[in-house]
């Protein structure tokens, strides 16, 4: 018996769908707080939300997309249906996308796009019909392309994705990189055991770092999971975001109002777990996160870059590993997408990927093309900088900044 779907937009009647849509992801594994029909009603109740940097959505805008409102009638789900059962849901994004082809950072031709975002997790049977029948219902909605980010790569999607003949039919597939780890620490056994992972030498520099910042004054790493702390944290963190690399480029802590209302809503939830540096008085660095289920997740992280001599980022890190070890620990501390950086630190990982699949007609194929030619192009000189040892110099030249000089002691 073939499946059958319905699709349902955030902006109807959702709520009589929320206690099956529940009941569909208690039966998969590892469901992230991006998955959870709460935390998805809650991001996009008010008009005009942004999916942002913040948000890290699995969902979330295609690479180099721009930050662009996405209304509540664009946001929904699919529901699978085996007969009379609902079998799996699917939450989705559809909207009118700038796809950018650029050359490094530079703008070579922008061209609007339908595109349908899907999660990368999605919580429906291992089938190729039941995957069939949610490709089927997008055909339907004249899309341009698709988009699907993070997708572990030894899964039944991912295999579904190169090998389905609706797929092969219908869209012409396109991988911009190959797989990249998605990393995490497992936070069994101690801190101390943690730390013996590194060499002797690696130790001892990263307690030399927390030892220089405590001659400039009291180390504390505050905790903040309760509503009451909210105010009082949220105010430090977006003062430290104003200095750091990320809001110089557009990134960051710009919306006040509405970042204070999802911590909240963590809050009220039992999920919030963010954390706050300072050196005496002074807050220094931050980081805004989660725990849901099984695993703690950074949704935004600052360092002020006047502290950058006191290796601030890496202290807080630190400390807040301590933390994890030792208080009401989560099994995981995943950290998303992928940067070189967190293989340093990282346990363990999995392959993942992310993919376009551009309609078979004539313009979402010459844009897909474009697209593709600017992609390689990019790729192959960043790679002959970072061999020249050239790539630092060059990001340097590009985002220029006249750095204050660090707190005197």
């Amino acid at each position: 018996m073939p499946y059958g779907i319905h699709e349902v937009r955030l902006d109807q009647a959702l709520s009589s769908y929320l206690q099956t849509w529940k009941e569909c992801n208690a039966r998969v594994m590892d469901q992230t707080l991006h998955s959870d029909p709460d935390w998805i009603s809650e991001h996009f109740k008010h008009s005009g939300n942004v999916v942002s940097d913040l948000d890290q959505l699995d969902f979330s805008e295609p690479p180099r997309c721009p930050p662009k409102p996405t209304k509540k009638e664009n946001v929904g789900i699919y529901l699978i249906e085996d007969g009379k059962e609902i079998v799996g849901v699917v939450p989705y994004v559809t909207d009118r996308r700038q796809l950018i082809c650029g050359l490094g950072n530079f703008t070579v031709a922008k061209f609007p796009l339908r595109v349908v975002c899907l999660r990368s997790r999605n919580n429906i049977p291992a089938e190729a019909a039941a995957y069939d029948t949610v490709i089927q219902q997008i055909l339907r909605s004249n899309s341009d392309a698709i988009y699907v980010s993070n997708v572990r790569t030894d899964s039944f999607f991912w295999n579904y994705l190169l090998n389905s003949p609706l797929i092969g039919g219908w869209f012409k597939f396109y991988q911009r990189k190959g797989p990249l780890p998605h990393l995490f620490i497992r936070l069994e056994g101690s801190f101390d055991n943690y730390m013996k992972k590194f060499t002797a030498k690696t130790r001892k520099n990263r307690f030399r770092e927390i030892r220089l910042l405590q001659e400039c004054g009291n180390v504390q790493l505050q905790r903040v999971t309760q509503a009451s702390e909210i105010d009082g944290y949220l105010e430090a963190a977006i003062e430290i975001s104003k200095r750091t690399w990320q809001f110089d480029r557009g990134w960051g802590l710009r919306d006040p109002e509405i970042v204070a209302s999802k911590l909240q809503f963590l809050a009220q939830r039992g999920w919030l777990r963010s954390y706050l540096l300072k050196c005496g008085d002074t807050p220094c660095a931050f980081m805004l996160g989660h725990q849901y289920g099984s695993r703690f997740y950074t949704e935004f992280a600052g360092a002020d870059y006047r502290w950058k001599d006191r290796s601030v980022g890496s202290v807080i890190l630190l400390l807040v590993l301590q933390d994890l070890f030792k208080e009401n620990t989560p099994q995981f501390y995943d950290f998303g997408n992928y940067a070189k950086w967190q293989e340093y630190y990282a346990t363990e990982s999995y392959p993942e990927s992310s993919a376009w699949l551009f309609r078979r007609r004539a313009y979402p194929l010459v844009t897909g093309s474009i697209y593709h030619a600017c992609s390689v192009a990019s790729i192959r000189t960043g790679a002959l900088l970072e061999r020249l040892q050239l790539k630092s110099r060059v990001r340097k030249l590009l985002w220029p900044k006249a750095l204050p000089g660090s707190p005197r002691c």
